[in-house]
């Protein structure tokens, strides 16, 4: 009876580690999507208002979303050189998207493939 015992807390402490874990990962790619996401929008206001190069305002924020992504992998290496200020707002749209989609296809490995440009969501 002892050993059941042993064995079932040892499965249920097994199970939290999983969940800890998988919770870490899922904020770990949570926080740089969600800045992202208000990134983007703001860039989109500044285009729609006229701006054409990324201001200087923007380089804490970018330099946020690089500590939060860390050491970047090498799908999402290509696209950090053109995290800076200065250059043209859609530039800097176009890699913060596809920043985005490594993040999500990361987060989601399991969930989608990829059909060329299409997202498919497995069933």
């Amino acid at each position: 009876m002892v050993g059941l015992l042993a064995q079932t807390n040892a499965t249920i402490r097994e199970a939290e580690r999983r969940h800890r874990e998988q919770r870490a990962d899922r904020d770990r790619l949570r926080r740089p999507v969600a800045l992202i996401d208000r990134m983007l929008q703001d860039l989109e206001e500044l285009n729609l208002r006229g701006h054409k190069r990324v201001p200087l305002a923007f380089e804490p924020r970018l330099q946020r979303l690089l500590e939060l992504l860390g050491p970047a992998s090498p799908a999402v290496a290509s696209e950090l050189e053109d995290l800076k200020v200065k250059i043209g707002i859609s530039k800097l749209m176009d890699a913060l998207f596809s920043i985005q989609e490594t993040l999500f296809r990361e987060r989601h490995a399991a969930s989608f493939e990829l059909d060329g440009d299409d997202l498919i969501f497995a069933a």
